[in-house]
């Protein structure tokens, strides 16, 4: 199951997905997803995996659909967990977002991996509101 974390804003969303993922959850996080991809052009996902049970294969199915739709759209990918094979997911994500930078974070730095997420974000979505005030 995926919960939205109450941190996300703009292009970044906070995930933390938790037991086995089904296909009733794609069905409601893709298009989450999707809005965001169409409002800010890129998408940077913090994903965090506690008690991550897998994936069924139509829920990979899903995943893979929306990988391959989507790979130029993410611009980053912050993945914090605590076990070997979450690191793993993340050099395999590498390889499908070519375009992305990806990062694995350990659970105890949840904090760091906030920063690497959001960084540079300040600073451009304030340069957007005083461009938009100018232009108003």
């Amino acid at each position: 199951m995926f919960t939205v974390s109450d941190r996300s804003r703009g292009k970044v969303i906070g995930l933390r997905v938790d037991g086995k993922l089904v296909h009733a959850d794609y069905q409601k996080f893709v298009p989450m997803l999707e809005e965001i991809i169409a409002r800010h052009g890129g998408l940077r996902c913090f994903c965090e995996l506690t008690n991550f049970k897998g994936i069924t294969p139509h829920a990979l199915w899903d995943e893979i659909k929306f990988d391959t739709k989507h790979c130029k759209d993410i611009e980053r990918c912050a993945i914090v967990g605590d076990k070997h094979s979450h690191k793993w997911m993340t050099n395999v994500g590498q390889a499908i977002f070519r375009t992305a930078e990806m990062k694995y974070f350990d659970v105890g730095e949840t904090e760091a991996a906030w920063q690497w997420i959001n960084e540079g974000l300040a600073a451009a979505d304030a340069s957007e509101e005083t461009e938009e005030t100018a232009a108003g």
